[in-house]
């Protein structure tokens, strides 16, 4: 369960961000470099850079996400396809963003990276569910579990009074009934 590309992807992707605005950054200064800034190629190829960022960033998140649900052995199959479902959403968006620049009859590619990306993410937030991890906040205090009966226990005796009060002191609101 440890092999989870998505941190590698996360910062590959991270790095060709730069490497995209990089190449951007070339050209911009040319007012009429793709049809001038408001035509679509050149809001698309901001688009494809972008989404370099906000996909690593997604890849980064998960694979913190997958950190807390790896220990849960019933949730490899559904945790695996979130893992791929991210990357191959990852790797179509800022392709469907070029080729769409170039060929506007062919935003329906879109479709490919936005379901991915939904399916991915409903998963994720399925795991966390149903691990009881999703809702529970944890502080970053020494050992505060908020929502717990020792933190009840201890707020009680005015222990840590100056810390945040939980927002929700329930241990998770997924595993409702």
């Amino acid at each position: 369960m440890n092999s989870n590309p998505n941190l590698f992807f996360a910062w590959l992707w991270i790095l060709l961000g730069f490497v995209s605005g990089l190449g951007l950054g070339l050209f911009f200064h040319r007012e009429n470099w793709l049809g001038g800034y408001g035509s679509l190629p050149r809001r698309m190829y901001r688009l494809a850079h972008i989404s370099f960022f906000g996909l690593g960033a997604v890849n980064l998140l998960f694979w913190l996400t997958w950190q807390r649900i790896s220990l849960m052995e019933s949730s490899a199959p559904a945790a695996t396809v979130a893992s791929w479902a991210f990357i191959l959403g990852g790797v179509t968006m800022p392709l469907g963003c070029v080729v769409m620049a170039h060929f506007p009859k062919a935003r329906l590619l879109f479709a490919v990276p936005v379901v991915s990306l939904l399916l991915g993410g409903a998963l994720t937030l399925m795991l966390l569910c149903r691990s009881g991890t999703g809702v529970s906040p944890v502080s970053f205090q020494s050992g505060t579990n908020y929502g717990t009966e020792t933190h009840r226990r201890d707020a009680d005796a005015g222990i840590g009074v100056n810390a945040p009060k939980p927002l929700n002191p329930q241990s998770s609101t997924c595993n409702l009934p």
